[in-house]
């Protein structure tokens, strides 16, 4: 039995040991979770434009065309309450910040990255920007995240090929685009993927913005809403229900609240070749979209100033 025992912790020993060299090796891979809550820690204070949520901000927001020191703090899949804890992460740091710019999309009050098909990107976040988010092993390890042959496949790539992993801009934009896709095939998909059966979150969300405009308040921040733009063949495949409730909802927070809300959902001026697809902006559409929104802002601090009395 001695004998069997030891045996095990032969084997077991070196397992062990490689395993724990791979999840060294993997965490210290660079990434954009990373180097966001790098770039928050050193430049938090000094941020006037804060710019939150999913793909739809990470690809159609460019800080670099906007005005101030702006910066891009989305992720894919980024739902709302992650946005919050972003939000809390940094509460104290918040020294030059003067807005903080919120997308609410058709899927925001109703998603959750915790609970998606997506959630494996959990992990990023209690990694990286030390959320504590889950206790689950696979939430906080990169080795049993993902499939062995991609965190072996990730070693070799930037070890030894020197592949980048960081896929953002040095403010937070995206980087690497991928090819176009098809308008029509790409709105059915988005469309579906996006609507939902059960509401059950929106209470919670309702809650979440109003913790953010509560901290918003206390600390002379002006918050703005908007709706991101997408291509009809996007728009015509969603859930009039959801939409409407989307809608109703932010625009009775935004009018309680003295909150500027902008609905670019189906804004005119965006065409066909200002997107990748059907519902995330091109690097034309996000110049488009980054300069409408600066005005967006400036002429909200214009209107409130002539309002003063």
């Amino acid at each position: 039995m001695k004998k069997f025992i030891k045996k095990i912790f032969l084997f077991l020993v070196p397992m062990i040991l490689i395993a724990l060299l791979m999840e060294f090796l993997l965490r210290n891979i660079p990434n954009d979770y990373k180097y966001k809550k790098d770039y928050l820690i050193n430049n938090s204070n000094r941020i006037n434009k804060l710019f939150l949520g999913s793909s739809h901000t990470y690809y159609g927001i460019n800080p670099s065309v906007i005005s101030g020191n702006s910066f891009n703090a989305s992720h894919v899949s980024q739902s709302i309450d992650l946005d919050l804890q972003i939000i809390k992460k940094y509460r104290n740091n918040w020294k030059g910040l003067e807005y903080i710019i919120i997308p609410i999309d058709y899927f925001t009050l109703f998603f959750r990255l915790s609970n998606s098909v997506e959630s494996w990107r959990l992990k990023n976040y209690n990694l990286y920007y030390d959320f504590q988010l889950s206790n689950k092993l696979s939430d906080n390890t990169e080795l049993i995240s993902n499939n062995l042959n991609l965190n072996i496949s990730k070693i070799i790539s930037f070890y030894l090929q020197n592949e980048k992993f960081i896929t953002c801009s040095e403010l937070g934009y995206a980087n690497k685009f991928k090819e176009n896709k098809d308008l029509v095939k790409s709105g059915i998909e988005a469309g579906i993927r996006h609507t939902v059966e059960d509401f059950s979150n929106l209470d919670e969300s309702i809650n979440i913005l109003n913790e953010m405009i509560s901290f918003a308040k206390k600390n002379d921040i002006e918050i703005i809403f908007y709706t991101s733009p997408a291509y009809y063949t996007y728009v015509s495949n969603l859930n009039v229900n959801q939409l409407e409730l989307t809608i109703k909802t932010i625009t009775k927070i935004a009018d309680n609240n003295d909150i500027a809300y902008f609905n670019l959902l189906e804004d005119s001026s965006f065409n066909s070749s200002d997107y990748r697809d059907a519902d995330h902006l091109n690097q034309k559409g996000a110049k488009k979209l980054s300069l409408k929104i600066d005005d967006m802002i400036l002429n909200s601090k214009i209107l409130k100033v002539n309002a003063s009395p």
